[in-house]
């Protein structure tokens, strides 16, 4: 919910409470009869009663919207991700560093021209999930390009930290034909 759907909120509550106070205050009998019967019959004779009352139930279908909508957004994982907790202790490793082997072994893969990689934190017996977005270069399949990256990444992720089975969602960002040129490896 951002914060102009918050500033609406308080105004709505703040309106909610002001009406919940008057009803309590007739109920109560702390405000006279012929007073409140005076107001009410002067408020529902204006038209901006109706007004009032269609905004009223704007904002009302609005925040039920929000009560009712998931926010299942992706957590992005900072910091260190716990691989392993037992007797010895605890082994973590830093975000940053999984982010280098994924992008490496992306980047490994002939058709990848650029990698960004995105780690979302989940729960489970996989402690992460991973978004893959890539620039594929023209002339390449990218359904092929795509399943070569996932097991390049399964492979290194394996092989660095002994997690298997992590799901890969990889998108295409964009199609170039520009040829990147990349150092030699001295061996």
């Amino acid at each position: 919910m951002g914060i102009v759907s918050r500033f609406f909120l308080l105004l709505y509550v703040l309106v909610v409470i002001s009406v919940v106070v008057i009803f309590a205050g007739v109920c109560l009998q702390l405000i006279p009869k012929q007073i409140w019967q005076t107001y009410l019959n002067y408020i529902l004779i204006q038209q901006e009663t109706l007004v009032a009352l269609a905004i009223m139930l704007f904002f009302s279908l609005y925040f039920l919207g929000f009560a009712f909508s998931s926010s299942k957004k992706d957590l992005k994982a900072t910091g260190e991700i716990l691989l392993k907790e037992g007797e010895p202790g605890e082994v973590k490793v830093a975000v940053e560093a999984i982010n280098h082997i994924i992008e490496r072994a992306a980047l490994s893969v002939n058709g990848v021209r650029e990698a960004k990689v995105d780690i979302i934190k989940q729960k489970g017996e996989v402690p992460i999930a991973i978004k893959l977005t890539i620039v594929m270069g023209q002339g390449h399949s990218a359904p092929v390009v795509s399943e070569a990256a996932v097991n390049a990444i399964d492979k290194a992720v394996f092989t660095a930290l002994q997690i298997g089975g992590i799901p890969v969602d990889v998108s295409v960002r964009d199609i170039t034909n520009a040829v990147i040129e990349r150092k030699q490896r001295v061996v």
